[in-house]
């Protein structure tokens, strides 16, 4: 019992250590293309490299702190910018446009 379960737990290590190299766990320093720019519909847009765990929602928050969105105005908007690209399969090392926003007024 006792060499099952070391080996159990050597195995679960492996995992660990081969999934982390792979697709990483920790947050990476992506720098942010500052060039902004307005799509044919009027939406202004920045180009990001999506990193390693970056998905949709969190791109716009890094780069719309102030807020002034909704979850579906996120989908749309991205969808609208991005063509024939599903905002969940978001894939590391690509470029994507992701929509700005101004905050929302009360």
């Amino acid at each position: 019992m006792k060499r099952f379960l070391t080996g159990c737990t050597i195995l679960l290590i492996l995992y660990v250590v081969a999934y982390d190299l792979k697709i990483g766990t920790l947050p990476q320093a992506q720098p942010v293309n500052a060039e902004i720019q307005k799509s044919k519909k009027n939406n202004t847009y920045k180009r990001y490299e999506a990193g390693p765990g970056d998905t949709l929602i969190s791109v716009v928050e890094k780069i719309n702190p102030e807020g002034g969105y909704t979850i579906s105005s996120m989908i749309k908007d991205f969808t609208e910018l991005n063509p024939g690209v599903n905002p969940e399969n978001i894939q590391s090392g690509k470029t994507y446009k992701f929509p700005l926003y101004k905050k929302a007024e009360r």
